[in-house]
C-alpha cells in the first residue's frame, strides 16, 4: 500500500484495519447482500474490468 501517514506505526495500523476490512467483506459481504434483498455486483468467479465510464463490470 502507499504511504498515507507520516508516522510509521500510523500506516502500519491503517494497512492493517484495510487488510481486516477487505477480509470481512469478502467473507461476509454475499450474505450481507442476500439479507438486504440485494445481487452482488462482482463475482469473484470472473475477473472484472472498467468500462469507459471507470465503472468495474464482469467480464463476459
Amino acid at each position: 500500500m502507499s504511504k498515507i501517514y507520516e508516522n510509521a506505526k500510523d500506516n502500519a495500523a491503517f494497512d492493517r484495519c484495510v487488510d481486516v476490512m477487505a477480509k470481512l467483506m469478502l467473507k461476509y459481504g454475499s450474505q450481507v447482500l442476500e439479507q438486504r434483498g440485494e445481487k452482488a455486483p462482482l463475482s469473484l468467479s470472473k475477473p472484472a474490468v472498467k468500462s469507459e465510464s471507470g465503472v468495474l463490470e464482469n467480464a463476459a
